[in-house]
């Protein structure tokens, strides 16, 4: 029996209201295969028995399937934990209201890619930056404690700085940081949002600099292929399509050889407890001998797979920046 994982993400709705650069979905289109409430429902009583830390609801854009508030209902009467990440452009007082109502300690967090419409609704779309920023304000009013989720690329990560003050200034204490992986509408948007090795060193190392600045201010939640920690893939971290497929990491979603099972054929917690990552994920060669492999695992996965072609591949700037600077450290999820 493997420990249960720390969070499993589940991808609610193939609908999105924008078309979002780097967004996996199909922007306004809904598919027929998506698990229907009462499915949800029991992947949630198996996760809760299994004893995940969180159950994380992303999309497309969860506010705009029809149950969730039923969904919410029925995680706050089994006690799970739940977290959801929203655009934020469709927040209003009345869903503010009903999310106070059902759900009030709930984890909400709210996309922006910039301190500004120009960076952000480059990615996000035209508009979106002052709906989720309002957004934002309405939920912190309210009391809810919602976290800016920012993912680093190409546009935006010099202005890393300017978005953690933005995030101050409305009453935002948290942010989660990611990094660009040309997956979904990112593949055609890659020359755009992606870099060279030489310039992601450059970006990773200014972005944790100013981390580590303002760590007495903000809390961060930093990915992986930031840090230079273990790769969380099919080993604390798991995700659920909204069709059933389980995949150990979303970035996975449209590679088929990394499919672990399907709810709908089997028990989450099945599927889970059969998955070796070890089979999956290989440690790359030239890090077999390294004397950090323990400390960072051999990377990013997914990182590797889609920047370099395969699991077996380093990422090169995590790599470099670890051998510079082992010590670095910074606060994660839970």
């Amino acid at each position: 029996m493997r420990n249960p994982p720390k969070i499993v993400e589940f991808e609610i709705t193939l609908a999105c209201n924008l078309r979002c650069i780097h967004c996996y979905c199909e922007a306004g289109q809904r598919s027929p295969l998506e698990l229907s409430t009462s499915e949800i429902k029991s992947l949630m009583d198996d996760l809760k028995a299994l004893g995940v830390w969180a159950f994380d609801i992303v999309g497309g854009e969860p506010l705009l399937r029809s149950d969730i508030y039923e969904l919410l209902e029925y995680a706050k009467k089994i006690d799970l934990r739940v977290m959801i990440n929203t655009n934020g452009t469709l927040i209003s007082e009345d869903i503010v209201k009903k999310l106070r109502d059902i759900y009030p300690d709930l984890m909400i967090g709210i996309s922006l890619d910039g301190p500004d419409p120009e960076t952000n609704d480059f990615v996000r779309g035209r508009g979106s930056f002052e709906k989720a920023v309002r957004g934002i304000e309405l939920l912190t009013k309210s009391g809810f404690d919602p976290v800016v989720l920012n993912v680093i690329n190409k546009r935006n990560w010099k202005k890393f700085e300017d978005m953690i003050n933005l995030a101050r200034s409305i009453g935002v204490k948290k942010i989660y940081v990611d990094r660009f992986i040309p997956v979904g509408r990112g593949v055609v948007n890659r020359e755009k949002l992606d870099m060279s090795d030489l310039d992601w060193i450059k970006a990773i190392r200014y972005v944790r600099e100013i981390m580590k600045n303002y760590e007495n201010d903000m809390t961060f939640y930093v990915e992986e292929n930031i840090t230079g920690d273990p790769c969380s893939a099919g080993v604390t971290h798991a995700s659920v399509l909204a069709s059933g497929w389980v995949v150990p990491c979303g970035h996975f979603r449209y590679n088929r050889e990394f499919y672990m099972g399907n709810v709908r054929e089997k028990p989450f917690s099945e599927i889970w407890n059969s998955f070796d990552p070890a089979e999956y994920f290989p440690t790359p060669g030239p890090c077999k001998s390294c004397e950090f492999l323990k400390a960072c695992g051999g990377g990013c996965k997914a990182v590797a797979y889609h920047r370099y072609g395969s699991v077996e591949k380093l990422d090169i700037p995590i790599c470099y920046l670890r051998k510079q600077s082992n010590n670095f450290h910074l606060k994660n999820w839970g």
